[in-house]
């Protein structure tokens, strides 16, 4: 597992700005700064409690140390995003969308795409998993 602190995390994603914004499809959440910490975990964050809680056990979380990850678990995470976003295409809303708690149209427009748009850029920032 990696843990990189904020501080970190904000120097590396201004350093990598372009490759974050133009290729990981990270959103900044404002236009009138550059890219922070913040504007990564909004996408993990902005979830329901169950997603939550299967991205941290799955290593993936932010705590007072900064943002915690494990790259060898990244498959897993990719795998449940793709199902909430397959599911939601197939406008089937029991399977994952039941099970996590997923319901609101928040979760419609962001979720699954969210999670993977927070793989990519960490995967750009701190490599693929192995």
């Amino acid at each position: 597992m990696t843990i990189v602190s904020m501080k970190k995390l904000t120097d590396d994603m201004q350093s990598r700005a372009s490759l974050l914004i133009d290729e990981a499809g990270l959103v900044p959440q404002a236009t009138d700064r550059p890219l922070e910490a913040a504007d990564l975990l909004f996408y993990i964050s902005n979830t329901s409690m169950p997603v939550a809680d299967f991205l941290k056990q799955h290593g993936l979380f932010m705590d007072y140390e900064g943002l915690h990850f494990d790259l060898a678990q990244f498959g897993a995470i990719r795998a449940l995003a793709d199902k909430v976003i397959a599911e939601r295409e197939a406008d089937n809303l029991n399977g994952v969308w039941r099970q996590y708690d997923l319901s609101s149209d928040e979760d419609i427009d962001n979720n699954g795409g969210y999670i993977l748009s927070a793989l990519a850029s960490i995967e750009a920032l701190y490599g693929s998993p192995s």
